[in-house]
């Protein structure tokens, strides 16, 4: 039975999760437990759960006598995470039922459908929201159960990453062009067209996130095929 708690808590989760994908809260701002009960109108008990909730996800980090952050990242370990993610995506895509079957294409079409209609609208939160849907629902149909969840689990620690690249036009152009090619290379069984845009597709936070830090970027499929074999 899910408790008044519970349900606040779940709000409150996806309130701070939804500031940190669009950069009202940015990495290592502080998270006081006070502040977020008097703006959200909950007890110190439910905001220090949510908070407890995130760290577990890996959105915040909870330091010793210090308080709590947004979590930050440096860039070696972003570059580390998006390798892993990059091996991991790559596998997955190799992996995924081709052609896809007629049940899953309809709900991502739908869901991508759903996107666009957001994303003309504006609405940028909802955009991120039908985002992570749209490739949630492709990686489900991996059969490897574990690699999706992995996948799933690096993806959800990156989310602070991704404000550098949102209300972006050119990386949502893309991020559009990108899902309506998923959609046919899953229709059609462009297995070698899938696997090699299932990476490419989610360097440009990297790239952002780098030209932030004023670093050059040459990453892909091929440089990571490349960094394999050499």
């Amino acid at each position: 039975m899910v408790t008044k708690t519970d349900a606040q808590a779940a709000q409150l989760i996806e309130s701070i999760k939804s500031d940190i994908i669009i950069g009202r809260l940015r990495p290592h701002q502080r998270l006081v437990e006070e502040e977020i009960s008097a703006q959200f109108g909950v007890s110190r008990h439910v905001s220090r759960a949510a908070l407890v909730h995130l760290d577990r996800m890996g959105l915040v980090t909870r330091r010793p006598n210090r308080g709590v952050i947004v979590r930050d990242f440096s860039l070696q370990q972003v570059e580390q995470i998006y390798e892993v993610r990059m091996i991991l995506q790559r596998e997955a895509a190799s992996r995924v039922p081709m052609p896809a079957r007629p049940e899953a294409l309809a709900q991502i079409e739908a869901i991508h459908e759903e996107y666009c209609r957001e994303l003309d609208a504006g609405n940028l939160l909802q955009v991120n929201v039908l985002n992570d849907a749209f490739h949630r629902r492709i990686w489900a149909t991996c059969p490897n159960q574990y690699l999706a969840e992995t996948i799933e689990k690096l993806w959800v620690e990156t989310t602070g990453i991704r404000w550098y690249g949102v209300g972006d036009p050119h990386l949502l152009a893309h991020s559009r062009e990108h899902h309506s090619t998923m959609i046919e290379q899953l229709r059609s069984g462009d297995r070698a067209g899938f696997v090699a845009l299932a990476v490419d597709h989610i360097l440009p936070p990297l790239d952002a996130f780098r030209r932030a830090h004023r670093v050059s970027t040459t990453y892909g499929a091929a440089a990571l095929q490349e960094r394999e074999t050499s």
